[in-house]
């Protein structure tokens, strides 16, 4: 399944690449004539076998667009290695080395660039190591500090000659303007892995944790390898490969298929059961192992923790000031203290709006669901805005005699009152809303403090929309926690599901609940 999957992602990856690489280059390709350059450039250095590169230089400066004697030297690089036109770009190297008394830091950085990719290929020459060495010295002597894209580079190569200790340095640098990539941690932990040095390379794991940068595989293969190399005996290996397991499961992470295809493989070769899985929705049932995950319950600390940050991190941490009024605030808060605890708070306008007609037929299909909760004897919060007041008056009246309620300003930014609302009411209320509240996630900048509200969220929040067949769905909350587990020794790790059928994506329903159908199960074969 794996393979085939990957032929399948292979496509796709490529298709996301050539998209990056439109998008990285915007100031190059915009417009029709910057388009006309680029292709002029691909034709280039596709149809022939010795390119003549100062006719190549002259005939793209001719040309209108944006690539200009600045920037042409690194787009000229980029292009060819994001191609995996090597061999043209030794070729253009060659040529600038011969032209320029000194490289331009954009060919600088396109070498440092091509250097790096090819790496992962073949052995680099020692020319070629020298090559970065040399430029680590000379940028630093030149500039001092350097700017996130040229340490990025830097960083890379320096990684593909395992020299470390100064990608550190160059590490250190990015932070003077911004996080470091993805690429840039897993590259550095990779290669800090290949060098034996564990303990830096887990303390860097823990930063990139920090800074909200998922591992890539790359740094998964690596650790994997570390593992492999290290320990001799079947025991110690599966101990430690435990760590890996643990890190997935500690940051709620989804792993991509090939990341899955190094940890199944490695837990085949020491006699374990690694299958692909899926997972059922309604009880979360495992295919393979028939284990059912269970629901992870965020314990009374964690619930107290967040219930206390709730209300800084989305109301004063998102500006709510800025669309609202303190006497508003100030208002809705006196009125939550008031009245709750609520069984259940309603997003009043995200619910109404699963209806796409007109506010009659999104008031029915608020009344529907006030009515689904208020026949179950629940304790109702309906928060809305006031504009909905205005609505058919019968039917808003019949609502509004079923709830509490409160209606913010029409210009009010009302999800962090939803929110707030919930949790301040207490651990038992739950929310209704088709919203996935990721942008809340990213207010609460703590990591763990998000990913308690990530679990509190998959335990409390319902879902309201309406399928294929255009009936209204209630979907109550998930009875397990869908992210990595283990459970009577087998692990259970979600994978990141490409192979969907990209055409039919925006058919399918975004009900919120995560993609269940590819999982890793992981199981001893006998009793360890």
């Amino acid at each position: 399944m794996f393979f085939t999957s990957r032929i399948l992602t292979s496509q796709r990856s490529f298709i996301r690449v050539s998209l990056r690489l439109i998008n990285n280059s915007s100031p190059i390709t915009k417009g029709k004539h910057g388009i006309d350059q680029i292709d002029y450039i691909k034709s280039a250095i596709s149809n022939q076998s010795e390119i003549e590169w100062s006719t190549v230089r002259d005939n793209t400066l001719q040309m209108p667009g944006t690539v200009n004697e600045k920037n042409l030297d690194a787009v000229l690089l980029k292009l060819m290695v994001n191609t995996k036109k090597f061999d043209a770009a030794l070729s253009y190297a060659e040529y600038c080395k011969k032209t320029y008394n000194q490289l331009t830091l954009g060919c600088t950085n396109g070498l440092l660039f091509l250097f790096y990719e090819m790496s992962k290929i073949n052995k680099l020459t020692s020319e070629q190591k020298t090559f970065i060495l040399e430029s680590y010295n000379s940028l630093y002597e030149k500039y001092k500090i350097l700017d996130t894209t040229t340490c990025e580079r830097l960083l890379h190569a320096l990684c593909a000659i395992n020299e470390w200790k100064k990608a550190l340095k160059v590490l250190e640098d990015i932070n003077f303007s911004g996080k470091p990539s993805h690429s840039a941690y897993s590259t550095l932990i990779s290669a800090l892995f290949d060098n034996n040095k564990k303990g830096e390379a887990i303390k860097l794991i823990n930063r990139s944790v920090s800074d909200n940068r998922a591992l890539q595989t790359n740094a998964y293969v690596a650790w994997i390898n570390y593992i492999q190399k290290k320990y001799k005996e079947r025991k110690t290996k599966l101990k430690y490969l435990e760590d890996i397991c643990l890190h997935i499961f500690n940051n709620s992470v989804t792993i991509n298929e090939e990341t899955a295809k190094s940890i199944q493989d490695v837990y085949t070769s020491l006699g374990w059961n690694a299958n692909v899985a899926k997972i059922k929705k309604n009880d979360g049932e495992c295919s393979c192992c028939l284990k059912k995950l269970d629901c992870l319950k965020i314990t009374e600390d964690e619930f107290l923790n967040l219930q206390k940050n709730i209300k800084d991190k989305l109301i004063v941490g998102s500006d709510l000031f800025l669309k609202t009024s303190p006497q508003e605030l100030d208002r809705f808060l006196k009125f939550v203290d008031d009245s709750a605890p609520y069984d259940i708070v309603l997003d009043a306008l995200n619910i109404a709006y699963v209806a796409r007609k007109n506010s009659l037929e999104r008031v029915k299909v608020l009344s529907t669901v006030v009515n689904y909760f208020a026949n179950r004897n629940k304790k109702i919060l309906l928060l809305g805005r006031k504009h909905m007041l205005h609505w058919p008056k019968k039917l808003m009246s019949d609502i509004l005699k079923k709830t509490s309620h409160f209606f913010t300003d029409d210009l009010t930014q009302d999800d962090p009152y939803f929110i707030t609302a919930a949790i301040l009411s207490g651990a038992n209320t739950d929310i209704v809303s088709k919203d996935l509240l990721r942008g809340h996630r990213f207010l609460l900048k703590d990591k763990q403090l998000a990913l308690i509200f990530r679990r509190w969220q998959w335990q409390h929040q319902w879902m309201v929309f309406i399928n294929k067949g255009k009936n209204l769905i209630i979907q109550p909350p998930l009875r397990f926690t869908p992210c990595a587990q283990k459970k009577d020794g087998a692990w259970h790790l979600p994978v990141e599901n490409e192979n969907e059928d990209m055409t039919s994506v925006s058919h399918n329903i975004n009900d919120g609940v995560p993609d269940l159908s590819t999982w890793l199960c992981l199981r001893p074969r006998a009793v360890e």
